[in-house]
């Protein structure tokens, strides 16, 4: 008759055991099926099967983490679930990783408002949220870089568009009218882009913005006026009269 040496030991001390013994290991892991099963689903925010691809793995992570415990890490079970979320965390981003070439990114996530499917507070969506930001962030460094280079044959740089910006709300309406006189007809954008230098004189005449006005901003209105006339979508995120004209165009395109 074999002799069951785990009998009336805690699950850390079978742990330590079926680390010594493949048939010990083995028993422990079907054992604990369903624990591992629930541990998992807990960790992801959603229910799964065992014929999921994240309970093989959430599987594998408990072998491992049985290997790799001894009794100075404390309960067992806290040791596994670190080493299970860690391991379907990066099963997750590679998922994700996969998908953001597969289709764009949701609106949500450039506001970094995720909907939160199923109420779930799991690895899943910590994932998610952290995946699309990257892609957003990775985009938007990618516009910035673009648009600087854009802005030096301005002779203008980044810094420059801090105290070019407009502060008050009656300015910023200002500016908002003047970059929205660029392109009203005939537009004025491809001057720009030939001379180097923000028509004042016209857009003066067009909108009656003061010229000492347009002359303060000038480097915010030709920063302005390229987010809106580039491909820019994630800059024009920060120029809220970039996506009004858009609307705008859109709309007169539908008519």
């Amino acid at each position: 008759m074999e002799m069951d040496n785990t009998r009336g030991k805690s699950d850390n001390e079978r742990a330590v055991i079926a680390a010594k013994d493949p048939q010990e290991k083995e028993k422990f892991l079907i054992e604990e099926r369903i624990h591992i099963l629930r541990m998992a689903a807990k960790l992801l925010g959603r229910g799964i099967t065992e014929s999921d691809d994240e309970w093989s793995i959430a599987l594998i992570a408990t072998s491992d983490a049985i290997d790799t415990y001894n009794i100075d890490k404390g309960d067992f079970w806290g040791y596994a679930s670190i080493v299970i979320k860690n391991r379907l965390t990066d099963y997750l981003r590679k998922e994700y990783r996969i998908r953001e070439h597969e289709s764009a990114v949701s609106p949500e996530a450039f506001s970094g408002d995720l909907p939160d499917k199923d109420n779930a507070t799991g690895i899943e969506l910590e994932v998610s949220r952290k995946e699309s930001k990257e892609v957003v962030e990775n985009d938007l460094k990618n516009e910035i870089d673009a648009l600087r280079e854009e802005l030096k044959a301005f002779g203008i740089g980044f810094r420059d568009l801090a105290d070019a910006s407009p502060k008050s709300e009656k300015t910023r309406e200002a500016c908002e009218k003047a970059v929205l006189g660029m392109f009203d007809p005939p537009p004025l954008v491809e001057g720009l882009r030939r001379k180097k230098e923000f028509p004042i004189k016209e857009i003066f005449i067009r909108t009656d913005v003061k010229k000492k006005t347009l002359e303060r901003h000038r480097k915010h209105l030709v920063a302005a006026t390229l987010v809106m006339d580039g491909d820019y979508p994630k800059m024009q995120e920060y120029f809220p009269y970039s996506r009004r004209h858009t609307q705008e165009n859109t709309q007169e395109g539908e008519r």
